[in-house]
């Protein structure tokens, strides 16, 4: 849908929104079951001055190609590019057995970030036309978990299948299975997304430099990118770096902060979603901002695995709030032509993030800065994310109330 459909009453679960979710669903698990990349690296007995090189690779390529996808992608081009892309995935997953020196590694791992931030970006494309601007609150609440869930299946379902196929690039292999319901899936929206089904509307052609520029140009739009990119710089933080902070307090199974706070935010997503589109966006994305900086504040002054899985718990259902309605913030405020380009240019301030992130932090503990300064950095990214959303508020308000009206 868009915003010329107006003579239809908008439904959010539609078959283009339904399959695209699903679509992205299975190109997240063929990613989800590197988890445990690391530790199979080292089996292979591979330099560990390598490990972190063949490990960025992947969120490399997205943070190179993603600025030119933003710009190329169309919904005129992007079905077809999703098809390839998850043709290039299973070939890529089908290559890590036969990859055994560093530079084959290399190549497969270049070769899988391509193809999958090629991935996303076309389904990112696809999405904006397929999401009703009143219901994109919850719309985003409900696509996320396209990504989260994998992360809650894949682990357990590879650890199942470790001891029967022998080795983990095995079973990297026959992940490349997923590939093959998710072009089932994509099949039938050849006829709905085609160009002559898209004639005429808004926002299925190349957006011009012109129409670039005076996107970035839009403050709001500014606000958004950078506030975005804050928020995942804290959380990468956590990401990385919150298991050996656990094994020092005494948590026996580290992962119990993950299976925590992705229950937490699944179940804020589903339940909270209708909300999101009933109250001033702005200010929920700004509350779940500072609450998540003082979710990771408190990291800092952890003492015992209650307290650290309950400050999980928070800390997930805060996320649950900020991550999606940041994109729905970004997309109400996009011209129809430019909810494309400007969701993966979000997608970019992420990747970002992916990249620095994790090297910042890792610089900050060699220089023995220790964990409560690594979590009260993270904490002031999230912060800071709140801050440049702040602008936003009181404009998001008077737009609600008047459309309430």
């Amino acid at each position: 849908m868009n915003d010329q459909a107006t003579s239809r009453p908008e439904r959010l679960f539609t078959y283009d929104f339904s399959v695209l979710t699903l679509a992205a669903a299975f190109g997240f698990c063929n990613i989800a079951v590197f988890y445990g990349f690391g530790s199979y690296l080292k089996r292979l007995g591979v330099d560990p001055a390598w490990w972190g090189p063949l490990l960025a690779a992947e969120p490399l390529a997205a943070f190179c190609l993603r600025p030119f996808l933003s710009v190329l992608v169309t919904p005129r081009n992007a079905l077809a590019l999703a098809r390839w892309s998850l043709v290039g995935l299973g070939l890529a997953l089908c290559g890590y057995p036969f990859a055994r020196g560093i530079e084959a590694l290399l190549l497969v791992r270049l070769c899988h970030g391509v193809a999958f931030v090629c991935l996303v970006s076309s389904v990112t494309v696809l999405l904006a036309q397929a999401i009703p601007r009143t219901l994109a609150g919850r719309a985003f609440g409900y696509f996320s978990l396209s990504a989260l869930v994998p992360y809650a299946v894949m682990p357990p379902l590879a650890e199942g299948l470790l001891p029967v196929l022998g080795r983990e690039d095995r079973v990297y292999a026959c992940c490349a299975v997923f590939v093959l319901p998710a072009l089932a899936l994509l099949a039938p929206l050849g006829r709905r997304l085609g160009r002559r089904a898209m004639a005429g509307v808004a926002g299925t052609s190349r957006p011009t430099v012109a129409q670039v520029r005076q996107t970035l140009a839009s403050p709001s739009v500014r606000l958004i990118l950078l506030a975005n990119l804050f928020l995942f710089l804290g959380t990468t933080l956590i990401f990385f770096f919150i298991k050996p902070f656990a094994l020092r307090l005494g948590l026996v199974d580290p992962g119990l902060f993950f299976t925590v706070s992705t229950a937490a935010s699944i179940a804020t997503r589903l339940l909270a979603g209708p909300v999101y589109d009933k109250a001033p966006k702005e200010t929920l994305l700004f509350t779940g901002l500072v609450g998540l900086a003082a979710c990771i504040a408190g990291f800092a002054g952890a003492t015992g695995q209650a307290r650290l899985l309950t400050l999980a718990a928070g800390y997930g259902l805060c996320l649950g709030v900020a991550m999606p309605l940041a994109n729905a913030v970004m997309f109400g405020l996009s011209p129809p032509a430019m909810r494309g380009t400007n969701l993966n240019l979000m997608l970019f301030m992420m990747d970002t993030a992916y990249v620095f992130g994790p090297m910042a932090g890792g610089a900050m503990l060699a220089a023995q800065a220790g964990y409560p300064a690594l979590f009260l950095t993270a904490a002031g990214c999230a912060l800071a994310a709140g801050l440049l959303v702040a602008p936003l508020v009181a404009p998001g308000w008077r737009a609600w109330r008047q459309g309430a009206r």
